[in-house]
């Protein structure tokens, strides 16, 4: 299966960016540093919302997406299916 991202790369915050910076091991202590760094790039990214939704569509569960972590997405989808 292919999983294929809406919008146009190319002009994403992320490109350049040490990938890793955008896994971090845990979201507690140093890992929450980190997330934080990589939200930092999402916030000043002309297409995070594309990001978010291939993250979500895909059910992307670890890493930093659309400048929320696997836990705030699945937090996300939980109450979009209450609503």
């Amino acid at each position: 299966m292919e999983m294929r991202m809406a919008g146009d790369l190319s002009e994403a915050a992320c490109r350049g960016e040490d990938p890793e910076l955008f896994f971090p091991v845990t979201e507690t202590g140093p890992g929450a540093r980190q997330a934080a760094r990589a939200k930092a790039v999402c916030a000043r990214c002309p297409v995070v919302s594309a990001c978010l939704a291939y993250a979500v569509d895909n059910g992307l569960a670890h890493g930093v997406f659309g400048g929320l972590t696997g836990s705030e997405r699945r937090h996300l989808i939980r109450v979009g299916n209450a609503a």
